[in-house]
């Protein structure tokens, strides 16, 4: 009996797999009259959802070069659907919104207004509270190719939010954002930001906002300062009743990611982000740890109002010797006043903790007299630790995770260093 179950099990796992549609939408050879196969096509996507088309769990539709309009997704799916750039070919849109949808998977688009006349700033792909299971993947988002002429003015109007997401199970996997107001703006819970690049940004890199929220192993640099916004890296805020820091944000990941305050010395309206700015709490349950910040701020790492968080294994560094700066590593109460606790601040690199003892635990945390000392290179950002580096062993195995920054093995040898970076003989 068990034998027969399993046999039926296997038959239709590999029926799914069988009767998985592919489709094919190209603006240049399709028709909307067409049965969207790869010898007729349908034209274009934004067409295609006009037409309210259905699909089953498992199908792909391919996305042949060209431009594709300005997207509307809608449907609710049982398992993701694909949309994917045809191999070697660059589809381009110029933004998505996706309502009501559940279990899209989005892969390799172009996406920008200059795809579209008149150029219009709005938001590149937004996801609404009603919609889940969304995944967008390698693609290319940018208000512009190029801003090098644009004037302080030309950010303003010009620079576009990369991805705003409301909705739940949300997946942003390995895309790059270029010349963006903010790169994400994640409000749902359950969401991954992981392996994405947001080059050259005028607000903040990453709000999360959202609970039970991952964002790993981004890059996020150079930015903009040309109006009055308070520019982070990453920040968060909490909303409840009261407003504005009356809530609580729960169970937060940030993990290996690298925030710069610029590549460039010499960039246009260079700005002074503070790196991981978290000043509306309460935070609770999150864990900090691996992230090198290079800021040209005094709040490096910086929550105000926490709970049962983990700033661990991080390096916060000046970008220069002058002000503001040099960035610290903190917790401090609550804007209005109720205490930090049960925190802990350990393995941590930076110039300055001006931690108070009762917000919780600190220990093995290192100020960084020399960066010529500590750091392989720190006039080109090398921040790995040099040999003979202060920090090489002088950390507390507790409560540290398995993997660094560069995704090596945190324990070499069964000691663990201080700061983002593992040192290892080896790679040297």
């Amino acid at each position: 009996m068990f034998r027969i179950v399993k046999n039926i099990v296997i038959v239709l796992l590999m029926s799914n797999s069988v009767w998985a549609a592919l489709f094919y939408v190209d603006p240049v050879k399709g028709s909307a009259n067409n049965p969207g196969t790869i010898d007729k096509p349908w034209r274009t996507l934004q067409e295609m959802f006009s037409l309210k088309k259905t699909f089953d769990g498992g199908d792909t539709i391919y996305l042949r070069e060209g431009y594709h309009g300005d997207v509307v997704i809608k449907g609710q799916n049982d398992n993701y659907v694909t949309i994917e750039a045809y191999k070697n070919e660059e589809p381009s849109v110029s933004r998505i919104r996706i309502l009501e949808a559940r279990f899209w998977h989005i892969k390799g688009l172009k996406i920008s207004p200059e795809y579209a006349q008149p150029y219009k700033q709005h938001t590149l792909v937004d996801i609404s509270e009603n919609s889940s299971r969304i995944k967008i993947e390698n693609c290319m988002l940018f208000s512009a190719k190029d801003s090098s002429g644009w004037s302080a003015e030309d950010w303003v109007k010009k620079s576009c939010f990369g991805i705003v997401t409301q909705g739940e199970n949300i997946s942003l996997v390995n895309n790059y954002l270029l010349n963006v107001d903010h790169g994400f703006l994640v409000i749902g819970k359950h969401s991954i930001v992981e392996n994405n690049i947001i080059e050259n940004f005028s607000g903040d890199g990453i709000c999360a906002l959202g609970n039970h929220g991952v964002y790993q192993y981004n890059v996020i640099k150079n930015c903009y300062k040309v109006d009055d916004n308070h520019d982070d890296g990453i920040q968060s805020w909490s909303v409840g009743d009261k407003g504005v820091g009356s809530g609580v944000v729960k169970d937060v990941l940030l993990n290996g990611n690298l925030i710069i305050n610029h590549s460039d010395p010499n960039q246009k309206y260079k700005g002074t982000p503070q790196g991981i700015g978290c000043f509306d709490g309460f935070y609770e349950d999150w864990v900090i740890t691996n992230n090198i910040v290079i800021v040209d701020h005094w709040h490096g790492i910086t929550l105000g109002g926490a709970r049962n968080c983990k700033i661990i294994n991080n390096t916060v560094v000046d970008i220069n010797e002058g002000t503001p700066g040099p960035p610290w590593i903190v917790i401090d109460k609550h804007k209005d006043g109720r205490e930090s606790t049960n925190n802990i601040i350990r393995n941590n690199l930076a110039k300055t903790f001006p931690s108070k003892a009762g917000i919780g635990r600190m220990d093995h945390n290192m100020v960084i007299t020399s960066y010529e000392v500590f750091f392989e290179d720190y006039s080109r950002l090398d921040l790995r630790l040099k040999k003979g580096s202060p920090a090489c062993d002088a950390g507390s195995n507790e409560e540290i995770t398995k993997s660094d920054f560069l995704r090596n093995n945190r324990v070499q040898d069964g000691k663990v260093d201080i700061g983002a970076i593992e040192y290892i003989p080896a790679n040297r």
